[in-house]
Formats: structure tokens, C-alpha cells, sequence
């Protein structure tokens, strides 16, 4: 858009940022999948359905 305003990272820069966000990106799904079955593994309340009158 601006020429010489910004340079083009070279290949060698440009791999490394793209695995650190990827490897980001992965640590988050993880996150997210997961913290479901751990909320649920410290509820521990009873699966049992009680009636009262």
C-alpha cells in the first residue's frame, strides 16, 4: 500500500511468529474443550433425581 513504508518479513521470521500463533491457538481450543469436563468433575453433586412432596 505504502511502498518502503513497511518491510516483508523474511521467511525464516515470518514461520517462526506463524508457529507460535498456531501453537497459541491450539493451547486455547484445549482450553475451552476441556474446561467443560472439569467443571462437571468438581460439581460432583449427585445424578440421582429426588421428588419432594
Amino acid at each position: 500500500m505504502f511502498p518502503g513504508f513497511m518491510r516483508k518479513p523474511d521467511k525464516t521470521a515470518a514461520l517462526k511468529e506463524l508457529k507460535a500463533h498456531v501453537a497459541m491457538f491450539g493451547t486455547w481450543v484445549v482450553v475451552v474443550r476441556l474446561t467443560p469436563y472439569i467443571l462437571h468433575f468438581l460439581n460432583r453433586e449427585s445424578e440421582e433425581l429426588k421428588l419432594e412432596l
